[in-house]
């Protein structure tokens, strides 16, 4: 009878030639599976649901291999303002550092980080009486679901040169319920929904599980742990992005710094939206925005309120 220390060394001489071959494939020109690890970072605009229309869920991915690159320029581009980089606290202040520093970081992503720290951003119209819309009964069912969708988008639309991702999900801590199950539903229906559209297609990434929950994070650096300031810098960002956004979508903001954040990136959402060959700004599949649900149920192209600010509103669907 064979001994149970001979099997296991056979065992582990086996597993040692099949990573021999592997390695050698990779060597002699066989490609690797492309894979690398991102690390999301997730903000909201439009959650009081009394006045705001429509909800919009951001996600900026940034690889970890280049993270502390990013977050180096970020800091550099700070110009020296310590304080929380937020739009909603943004005033009309011509020596403000705080508005200068957010335009500095708006420009850093368009000129820089968009070339690999793709956003996305989900625009959900909650006013729809479609059942994409009606079928959530409370209101964090929503809240949860379009900030899987941002995510999932960002991986589908960003990410499809890859075969296989690793992620981290961050967001910035928030009152909830008991019964809110954010943090694990979002990971969870990431990868689920990710590696069911694989299936069918090989052109979306695998999603390595599990994720881990949502870790949740300070998004003011000055109560923000020690250990947690890098990702507190990049939800800040993440921020800043989905609430220009939501400026262009709204023009909701009497705040002149508000209303050129806006116009500014209603450009980059105008560009993206040609066809790709006709693009001017080189934001392809690196800065995306769908709307959902049109009159079938589909996504569609949302009209810009800041364009007419001023005007008549053109969307009265």
């Amino acid at each position: 009878m064979e001994s149970p220390g001979r099997r296991a060394a056979e065992l582990e001489a086996v597993g040692q030639l099949a990573q021999s071959i592997r390695m050698q494939k990779s060597f002699f020109g066989v490609p690797s599976i492309r894979e690398a690890k991102y690390l999301v970072y997730h903000d909201e605009s439009g959650t009081d649901r009394r006045h705001d229309r429509f909800l919009l869920q951001g996600a900026l991915f940034v690889p970890e291999e280049r993270w502390q690159h990013a977050l180096d320029l970020l800091a550099k581009a700070r110009g020296g303002y310590p304080g929380r980089i937020h739009f909603v606290d943004l005033r009309d202040k011509t020596t403000s550092l705080k508005g200068l520093a957010a335009w500095a970081w708006m420009d850093l992503f368009f000129a820089s980080l968009s070339d690999f720290c793709p956003f996305k951003c989900m625009i959900a119209d909650t006013a729809s009486t479609l059942p994409h819309m009606t079928r959530f009964s409370k209101p964090h069912h929503l809240y949860n679901y379009t900030a899987m969708l941002a995510i999932r988008g960002g991986i589908v639309w960003s990410l499809k040169h890859l075969q296989r991702i690793h992620l981290s999900i961050y967001s910035e801590k928030a009152s909830r319920t008991a019964e809110d199950n954010f943090v694990s539903y979002v990971p969870r229906e990431v990868a689920r929904r990710a590696n069911l559209r694989r299936a069918g297609s090989a052109r979306a990434p695998e999603v390595v599980e599990p994720i881990a929950n949502v870790c949740l994070v300070e998004g003011d650096p000055a109560n923000a742990d020690p250990s947690a300031a890098g990702h507190c810098e990049f939800i800040q960002l993440a921020d800043l992005l989905t609430s220009a956004v939501s400026q262009a979508v709204n023009a909701s903001s009497a705040q002149a710094i508000k209303i050129d954040l806006g116009r500014f990136i209603a450009g980059w959402i105008g560009d993206t939206r040609l066809p790709p060959w006709t693009q001017a700004l080189d934001l392809h599949r690196r800065f995306s925005v769908s709307c959902f649900p049109d009159a079938k149920g589909a996504f569609y192209d949302l009209p810009l309120a800041i364009v007419q600010r001023g005007q008549m509103p053109l969307y009265d669907g």
